[in-house]
């Protein structure tokens, strides 16, 4: 398989990977990295203000209670959905219109708390005030807020916790002048009209989940969960008791997926609202609870390089340098592949000249014969140069690797920046990534078809293609591209040498080589005359 073959593919690749396989959305916006802070503002239209803790992230909304009802958690961290005015007014438009984001809530109220038979009704009015303690500590990874409202002469206070670096909501409520236990309802998941939504209980040897139209209870849960199917664009809201607070459940599954948690007056919960998918959720501490996630055979490889990368932290104490450090060990323990596939680029481009006079002497020739005579002679070639046409399918070795790698980046959440970076989970502010990558890869497309102008011509442009997806590439991830790319080269170069000198003898012999005899023609009689 040739490179210009291969090109094209890859091309088609990566657009649909960026696009995430057919998301709808606008690819990230370039700029810096979102500070997390909360915005208050009215972003409903009613009457009251609401609270916006917003972060590279998702954008949380809050009303006066302490309830979500705008939960958009976002495709690709720090596009900034929310526009300052110059008069110091919001456009929500973006988050309103979901155009390329999810409303994990749609509609509906996330930590509502209720029992009508005691007055608290997520649907009546209740005495309300501004938060307290609305705070932002980026060191601590949180932002904090104390919600307190009067309903029927109920009294709720709702102290939530935030982390701008995770998906995870800290949630410690408090009902005093009202009933022993409350229900808190957790509905979701936006757009998904049929999740799994499952609890696992104490001691349980697997989780107990309805799915489509029907209700289910289950009492002293380890976790509760909606999910959708797992991928990159896949959502999931998963509840843990904290703090030895028992909650039963009641799961709701269809269009309306809900679970109802039944809790003491005072209860602690952690919530989990975002992305469904394995990096995420590992950095969370939800991998190891039992039924809620399995990873695939990439999810695998995708572990044991995070942890890799959390090993190296503990001694070098840098994720930018942990980067440097993963890309060199995974370009060493890939060398004998990409050996072997260097070699077979390498063989190619010094048989070209001599691929091209084959082709040319044939040109014209378009009989069976002759196209025969073509495909012995490309063969003899072959054999002369020691060149394995099946070597090109090498490329496609380390694939299952540099996928988990790239998913395993894209996905992971830096706690610090590298360089002038602030953040490696978002683009480079200011594109000077982009640029570098733009470079390398032109020297590795020059350094791969040195010997064939036209063919690095046609390709060159695709490059400048990826320009454009270089910008919105989490810097992490453009930063593993870069190095393993020169690595490559360096690599390539190397192997171009050994295989010339290998190879100079033998272009001598085959000069030299008596003709092969031209294939006989084939007699043709005429039929006989009537």
């Amino acid at each position: 398989m040739k490179t210009r073959h291969l090109l094209p593919i890859a091309a088609l690749g990566g657009m649909l990977l960026l696009s995430g396989c057919g998301q709808t959305g606008p690819l990230p916006t370039f700029g810096k990295a979102i500070t997390p802070e909360w915005i208050t503002t009215d972003f409903d239209g009613q009457p009251g203000d609401e609270y916006i803790a917003t972060s590279n992230l998702q954008d949380v909304v809050f009303n006066a209670r302490g309830e979500i009802i705008g939960w958009y958690v976002k495709g690709y961290a720090g596009t900034p959905y929310i526009k300052k005015r110059a008069d110091g007014t919001y456009d929500f438009s973006a988050l309103t219109n979901q155009k390329g984001i999810v409303n994990m809530v749609a509609g509906r109220k996330a930590l509502a708390v209720e029992d009508k038979a005691a007055g608290l009704d997520p649907a009546q009015a209740a005495e309300t005030g501004a938060p307290t303690g609305l705070s932002t500590d980026l060191k601590a990874n949180r932002q904090d807020a104390v919600f307190r409202y009067t309903q029927g002469g109920v009294t709720v206070t709702k102290t939530v916790t935030l982390h701008p670096r995770n998906f995870k909501v800290d949630l410690k409520t408090e009902v005093t002048g009202g009933p022993e236990r409350v229900n808190i309802l957790f509905p979701g998941l936006g757009k998904a009209d049929n999740p799994r939504v499952q609890a696992y209980a104490q001691g349980g040897a697997q989780p107990a989940a309805v799915q489509g139209s029907g209700t289910l209870s289950v009492e002293n849960v380890q976790y509760a969960a909606l999910q959708e199917n797992p991928s990159q664009i896949a959502h999931a809201l998963i509840i843990r008791p904290q703090g030895g607070t028992q909650v039963n459940t009641t799961l709701t599954g269809g269009a309306q997926g809900l679970i109802t948690a039944s809790v003491p007056a005072s209860s602690n919960l952690e919530v989990y609202g975002g992305k469904n998918e394995l990096i995420h959720l590992y950095q969370s501490g939800y991998t190891e609870l039992p039924g809620l996630f399995k990873p695939n055979f990439f999810g695998q490889i995708s572990l044991l390089i995070v942890k890799l990368m959390e090993q190296l932290y503990k001694f070098i104490g840098n994720w930018g340098l942990v980067l440097v450090v993963l890309t060199i060990l995974l370009r060493a323990i890939m060398w004998p592949l990409m050996q072997a596939q260097g070699r077979t680029t390498a063989r190619m481009q010094v048989m070209q000249p001599k691929i091209k006079e084959i082709q040319e002497k044939y040109k014209d020739r378009k009989d069976m014969d002759s196209q025969r005579a073509m495909q012995a002679e490309m063969q003899q070639l072959y054999r002369d140069y020691n060149f394995n046409p099946a070597g090109c399918f090498s490329t496609f070795i380390p694939f299952p690797v540099l996928i988990a790698l790239w998913s395993t980046i894209r996905n992971f959440e830096f706690d610090s920046g590298f360089l002038w970076l602030p953040d490696l989970a978002i683009p480079d502010p200011f594109y000077l990534l982009a640029v570098v990558y733009l470079i390398v890869n032109i020297g590795q497309l020059y350094v791969m078809t040195r010997k064939n102008p036209d063919m690095f011509r046609q390709q060159a442009f695709i490059y400048l293609i990826f320009l454009y997806f270089a910008l919105t590439f989490p810097a992490g991830v453009t930063i593993y591209i870069i190095l393993s790319t020169l690595i490559g080269i360096g690599q390539q170069i190397l192997i171009n040498r050994q295989v010339e000198k290998e190879t100079a003898s033998i272009g001598q012999k085959v000069e030299k080589a008596p003709a092969r005899p031209a294939a006989k023609a084939s007699k043709t009689i005429d039929a006989p005359k009537k």
